[in-house]
């Protein structure tokens, strides 16, 4: 059955896209059959991370313009990739039903891959809250910044009190060591479970990079070089991944029937 995976964050700008783009990236070269679903309905731009400009996209699906198994891009031979579109009207203004519509279709391609990575919107709106809702695993991204801690609790109060979504794993990003990155998570995960019956796992992190910022402006994502330091972390964060306990909410889920 295909592993869905949540890539989300309280706030914009905290890397939560170029994460999971490594991290989808890292799994395909690990040899597991992968797809990236862009879901961040409002701001869409994983292709460009990617370097890719696909012709099609999720609003083609939604407007029943062709089938889900044909929007998919391929980017190397065990990643699939399907982009978001960019802040397309119809994608903007979704009802629950067509999200659960969307979530549902993923049914026919369950045999297909090991991997699903979704990148969500950044918050807490009902989008970002569903697509969460629907995945079996969650990421949530931080940076060491106060409005970063702020976000990302309430994004975890919200999931927790409307989905009971229970377990999360934290990646800390543009820190500048592993010990203030580590530091940084236990105090945000003792903040966190102090007030909700939460469980926090440090998934690993990530520090201040010129090589990350350079591959973002390049569009070319890091993994191809196996010898750097920044896609050992994404190796560390793939292998903590394993260990990080599934969400068992009632709620519709991606791959199920």
């Amino acid at each position: 059955m295909t592993e869905s995976i949540a890539v989300s964050s309280g706030k914009g700008g905290v890397g939560k896209t170029t994460i999971a783009v490594n991290v989808a990236l890292t799994l395909a070269k690990n040899g597991n059959k992968t797809l990236l679903l862009d879901a961040d309905l409002g701001m869409a731009n994983a292709h460009l991370v990617l370097g890719v400009n696909p012709e099609k996209s999720l609003d083609d699906f939604i407007n029943k313009k062709t089938e889900l198994s044909k929007i998919s891009y391929k980017i190397n031979r065990n990643l699939d990739f399907i982009s978001g579109g960019s802040a397309v009207h119809s994608l903007l203004n979704l009802e629950n039903t067509e999200r659960y519509n969307i979530i549902k279709s993923f049914n026919d391609l369950k045999k297909v891959y090991d991997y699903m990575i979704i990148d969500i919107g950044a918050g807490a709106d009902a989008s970002s809250i569903s697509f969460m809702s629907a995945a079996n695993k969650i990421i949530t991204v931080l940076v060491s910044e106060p409005t970063s801690f702020a976000d990302a609790y309430s994004l975890v109060k919200a999931s927790y009190l409307d989905e009971k979504l229970e377990n999360f794993g934290i990646v800390w990003n543009m820190s500048s060591s592993n010990f203030q990155a580590k530091s940084h998570f236990e105090k945000f995960q003792s903040i966190s479970t102090k007030f909700l019956d939460v469980k926090m796992n440090f998934l690993g992190s990530l520090n201040n990079s010129k090589i990350i910022k350079q591959s973002i402006l390049s569009r070319k994502p890091i993994i191809t070089n196996p010898n750097l330091k920044e896609t050992e972390c994404f190796e560390k964060i793939c292998k903590n991944l394993k260990s990080l306990k599934p969400n068992k909410n009632k709620n519709i889920k991606f791959f199920e029937e």
